[in-house]
């Protein structure tokens, strides 16, 4: 029960971010909306969650994991619901604003969650099964929504996951009990109190490398499925069958990144070599319209593996070089830099776009920032200490 409520929480927390990309032809119609205001609306809702993660870690290190993944759940399941009722861009911003939350809260609960409960020596491949979440949620957006689309229109899909995501909180208050009780001699310490005990420098680097990556991963996420239907000329079918088929991979992807980097290749090495992979997936993107639309089904693996794991082995590096009481705000810390990259890629890339009516310039930046991202994670002070799975600091 608790890899499934795992799993579902980090699917909840991000998926309206993919929604709005798998039905953008249709908010594009209906609402009458440009691509700078669709890049606009995933900018809000990572804006948000950026600006909220660092404090919805502390707050998850004071109320708890369980409290805190139901209001994670709760809050997807408003968020679905005001999409729903959108009938102009404001309501879809102040969605997305909402939906932001979340979407910087669902990292820190989760990670909490796992450091509470789950033994050191599984928590590398629960983290990875835990962040497939997220890929999950690109499955599933990419799947089922150009169908339900089709069947019941975009609001329709709204209404449905909006149900789906109330349900599952109720199955949280059912399903995962009280915390376990803690001895007298792994209490935390007074350095250790949420708050007070200092975030490794190490931390820090990661934060950078994930907003490098996250305005690489950002902008491609965000605008793939519209670049496949009005430059590659696939339908919203097809696009959406892509997009499902990278989320598919990428849950395998980042439960296998998660197990290498706990038993195999330290975190760092690991993070480095998935940046180069995702550079090389910019490079399918570039050639696409020159090869032919073929290659972007072997190139979903590069996706996956490049774009889509890198965060199960960032997750778990803050699992296990943090203090229990502190993995919240180390995990929030990490979500700033992700989601500020998610804000600053997309508009920036909607923008390109309006301006150049191409999406090549869109990914030449990606790759330039998935080159720059695997730079920064290389300096020796990450050479990691396998033997006590920390970071050096000399």
């Amino acid at each position: 029960m608790l890899l499934a409520v795992l799993l579902f929480t980090m699917t909840a927390s991000s998926f309206q971010i993919f929604a709005i990309a798998v039905l953008a032809v249709d908010l594009i119609a209906d609402l009458e909306i440009s691509r700078t205001e669709l890049g606009l609306l995933g900018s809000l809702n990572t804006a948000v969650g950026a600006l909220t993660a660092p404090t919805m870690g502390r707050v998850t290190d004071r109320i708890g994991p369980r409290r805190s993944v139901l209001l994670v759940l709760l809050t997807s399941a408003l968020r679905m619901a005001l999409m729903a009722v959108a009938t102009h861009w404001v309501v879809l911003a102040v969605a997305a604003a909402v939906s932001g939350c979340p979407q910087g809260w669902g990292n820190p609960t989760t990670n909490a969650l796992i450091a509470e409960r789950v033994p050191l020596e599984q928590q590398g491949t629960v983290t990875g099964i835990k962040q497939s979440g997220v890929q999950f949620g690109v499955f599933l957006s990419g799947l089922s929504l150009p169908g339900l689309a089709l069947w019941l229109g975009w609001r329709g899909a709204s209404w449905i996951f909006a149900g789906l995501f109330l349900a599952s909180a109720i199955l949280v208050v059912r399903g995962i009990g009280p915390a376990p009780v803690v001895s007298a001699e792994d209490q935390p310490t007074a350095a250790e109190e949420p708050g007070r005990r200092p975030i490794p420098s190490f931390i820090w680097v990661v934060s950078l490398y994930a907003f490098l990556f996250g305005s690489a991963g950002g902008a491609i996420g965000r605008f793939f499925p519209l670049w496949a239907n009005e430059e590659i000329g696939l339908s919203t079918v097809i696009a959406g069958a892509l997009v499902a088929v990278g989320g598919l991979l990428g849950i395998v992807a980042r439960i296998w990144a998660g197990r290498v980097a706990q038993e195999r290749i330290a975190p760092p090495r690991l993070l480095n070599l998935l940046a180069l992979i995702g550079a090389l997936y910019c490079v399918v993107l570039l050639v696409t319209d020159t090869v032919g639309p073929w290659i972007l089904w072997p190139g979903a693996l590069f996706y996956a593996v490049g774009i889509g794991a890198w965060n199960a082995v960032a997750m778990l590096a803050v699992i296990t070089t943090v203090p229990k009481a502190s993995a919240g705000r180390a995990s929030g810390i990490v979500m700033l830099g992700f989601l500020g990259g998610l804000s600053a890629g997309s508009p920036l890339a909607g923008l390109v776009v309006d301006r150049f009516d191409t999406y090549q310039p869109v990914w030449v930046g990606a790759l330039v920032l998935s080159l720059m991202s695997a730079v920064v994670i290389r300096p020796p002070v990450l050479r990691w200490r396998r033997g006590g799975n920390q970071p050096s600091t000399a």
